[in-house]
């Protein structure tokens, strides 16, 4: 009977919240591909270096694509297209199969800006890829042709610099706040946000958008705080994000640095660092100080340039943006010891606190593939148009008068054409384009910025662009460590600039870019769709904050109130699969039914 009412509990929350979706059948397992040494390096690791007010920090930080290491992602999508290219399946690329490969030259820009269109100039020709001088192409040799693509895999981006600019923005919400008008926060008037819920939420979503805070310290239309410049000229703003935090190649981190560091903690000019000087932790401090002095020198300053780093990270990035993931490789009690504040805040965003110095590390898709959408729409209208009513297209469809409008598909019909039959047809036009968008999805950019945050984004803690009631809940809790006073106030002093590192694809890093707010979904009116959870609780979380409320709730007062185990007023992930594992039937082992 139990069994009974959980099934049927969980029927009724299914329906309600707009019928059961079957469950997805099992993806294929990917296809095998025999790894094999590389002929080039491909760059899986970035060494950040983070001079906080306080001290210095390098990061390790480790690249990822869908959770495995970059060259192992790499050379199976140029393991696919070797096979979309050999046309007879012998295993090698003869000299007309050679000439329609990607070339190293235009796959490579393909990666910085999502467009591959090959010239006649520019196709690969035999004799540059047969090394050995068989008159075939073989797979190793094919791998070793692309260098220049490999190397540009990930690509550190410049440190971008604080466009941000939200005083208006902060200072409106903060006096919104400060009910008392002292300047300082209380913990009772922080208390008190929630109420505001009920006079400013226009679009009764039960979250407070920035729009609805403050009116007019929003641009609409591109969803940034408004730049007023004092003198009403506005002017390009400085960058001292390049003196903060600075990117490099695991092996290049220049010998420049240990000055760099010397110059910035050395306070009394004696060109040595105490451990004070340095705020080195006592073990970190202990390992570089070789002659036991209490004093670093240029060369122990040096070790810890070319030591193992302070930190390692990594960050994987995936085509869904609930599979991304930020993680702190290091041990946490080890990071602990070394001074760090560590605070997984979702799961592909991570904050290390070095003092009051936050450092975020996040990875960012917006899954969308416009782009590569865009341009596969823009090819797919040529093939309709040159096909006339058929099913496929031939080449002198392409030619004569046709020549013109249809150049660019002409350009591309020989590599399309998979079965080399002289008949194009819509699957071989799709597979070409869908490698294409494999190699593309493979390219990533991890790209500095130090940027200040307004007091809305530091209440924003899951950055969707509003705030919501368990964010204006726990607004004291997150507030509070981030002031310099004793604790029982915050005050603007709580707003200091954030190192933030983000990885994203490279066709998408000006959509993760600070002039966008850090946000590849730019769109501030639309809401997130929920990726995790039970569906009933997916479909009830109408406003995508991550809780359902009881105004979401479809079922009754006592259904909510049972799933609602700390009675807070809002179901969360955690109650609802609690509850989901309760309600669902236990499935008895196969031998246990016999």
């Amino acid at each position: 009977m139990n069994t009974l009412i959980r099934t049927a509990a969980l029927s009724s929350l299914a329906l309600l919240a707009g019928g059961v979706v079957a469950a997805p059948e099992a993806a294929p397992a990917p296809r095998e591909v025999a790894r094999r040494p590389l002929p080039w390096a491909v760059p899986d690791a970035q060494e950040v270096v983070v001079l906080s007010p306080t001290r210095p920090v390098r990061v390790r930080v480790t690249v990822l694509c869908e959770g495995r290491p970059v060259a192992q992602l790499w050379q199976e999508r140029l393991r696919a297209a070797f096979e979309f290219f050999d046309r007879d399946r012998d295993g090698s690329l003869n000299e007309k199969e050679a000439g329609l490969i990607f070339s190293d030259a235009g796959l490579n820009q393909a990666l910085q800006s999502g467009f591959y269109q090959p010239t006649p100039q520019d196709r690969p020709a035999l004799a540059r890829l047969d090394a050995d001088k068989n008159g075939a192409v073989s797979f190793d040799e094919y791998l070793a042709y692309y260098r220049a693509s490999s190397a540009g895999l990930v690509r550190p981006q410049p440190a971008q610099p604080d466009y941000t600019n939200g005083g208006a923005v902060t200072e409106a919400l903060f006096k919104l706040l400060d009910a008392n008008g002292d300047g300082k926060l209380t913990r009772d008037e922080v208390k008190g946000a929630e109420e505001l819920l009920a006079t400013l939420d226009a679009d009764e979503d039960e979250c407070l958008s920035q729009t609805e805070l403050v009116p007019n310290a929003v641009n609409n239309q591109f969803a940034r705080p408004v730049r007023v410049p004092p003198n009403g000229f506005p002017a390009a703003p400085a960058n001292p994000a390049a003196q903060v935090v600075q990117t490099f190649d695991p092996a290049r981190v220049p010998g420049t640095l240990t000055q760099q560091v010397i110059k910035k903690y050395d306070t009394d000019g004696d060109f040595e660092l105490t451990r004070e000087e340095a705020a080195f932790d006592a073990a970190t401090f202990a390992r570089l100080d070789a002659d036991g002095s209490g004093k670093l020198d240029g060369e122990e300053v040096d070790a810890w340039r070319t030591g193992p780093p302070d930190l390692e990270v990594s960050l994987s990035l995936a085509p869904k943006a609930a599979e991304c993931a930020a993680k702190l490789a290091t041990a946490r009690a080890d990071a602990n010891a070394r001074g760090f504040v560590v605070k997984q805040v979702d799961p592909a965003r991570l904050v290390v606190r070095v003092g009051r110095q936050p450092v975020e590390f996040s990875a960012q898709t917006t899954g969308a593939g416009f782009q590569q959408a865009a341009t596969k729409a823009q090819y797919g209208y040529l093939f309709q148009q040159a096909a006339k009513g058929k099913d496929h297209v031939l080449d002198k469809d392409l030619t004569g008068p046709n020549a013109v409008p249809f150049q660019f598909l002409r350009t591309l019909f020989d590599g399309m054409d998979a079965d080399a039959d002289g008949r194009l047809t819509k699957p071989e036009f799709d597979a070409y384009f869908d490698l294409q968008d494999s190699f593309r999805s493979a390219a990533m950019a991890l790209t500095p910025s130090v940027q200040t945050p307004t007091l809305f984004d530091l209440l924003d803690e899951n950055r969707d662009g509003r705030i919501g009631v368990r964010e204006l809940r726990t607004t004291w809790d997150r507030l509070a460590p981030l002031d310099p006073g004793p604790g029982d106030a915050v005050t603007r002093a709580a707003i200091t600039p954030t190192v933030t590192l983000r990885l994203t694809r490279t066709i998408e890093r000006y959509l993760a870019s600070p002039q966008f707010g850090g946000n590849p979904r730019f769109n501030p009116n639309q809401v997130a769709v929920p990726q995790k959870g039970p569906v009933w609780f997916r479909k009830m979380d109408r406003n995508g904050d991550g809780d359902v409320s009881r105004a979401e709730f479809l079922g009754t007062r006592a259904e909510f109130d049972a799933i609602d185990a700390d009675r807070d007023g809002l179901i969360g992930l955690d109650e609802a699969e609690a509850f989901d594992a309760r309600a669902r039937p236990v499935q008895k082992p196969a031998d246990e039914k016999k």
